[in-house]
């Protein structure tokens, strides 16, 4: 029973932390891409998530990455719609401002991608 609570819990963090209100952080949930098996040293917990801020067509990294960050924007029926990249320790991005409405981004970093929802 203990089980059940705690992943209706995680579940209800995770749906609750994926608004679309705009000045507000954007917490994105990260997945591995690397499907090696897991040897000793090796992580076996996901990256923590990513916080970024969308504002006037401006994203916002709140930290520096070391490597390049692919950005990718998918629109409803996750087309590829706009990609774009940052270099190692930039941390901002102007979208263009004929994007307009709810994108799916997606964001590359090494062998782990960053999902949320934002709205240009």
């Amino acid at each position: 029973m203990k089980k059940i609570t705690i992943i209706i819990l995680v579940f209800a963090a995770w749906f609750g932390n994926m608004q679309i209100t705009k000045g507000d952080p954007i917490i994105l949930h990260s997945q591995i891409i690397d499907e090696t098996p897991i040897y000793p040293g090796k992580p076996k917990a996901p990256p923590r998530p990513l916080t970024i801020d969308v504002t006037n067509h401006t994203l916002t990294l709140f930290c520096s990455l070391e490597d390049v960050v692919t950005i990718e924007l998918l629109d409803e029926n996750e087309n590829v719609v706009y990609t774009d990249w940052l270099a190692p320790d930039q941390t901002t991005l102007i979208f263009p401002y004929t994007l307009t409405g709810e994108y799916t981004i997606r964001l590359i970093v090494g062998s782990t991608i960053y999902i949320g929802v934002i709205e240009l």
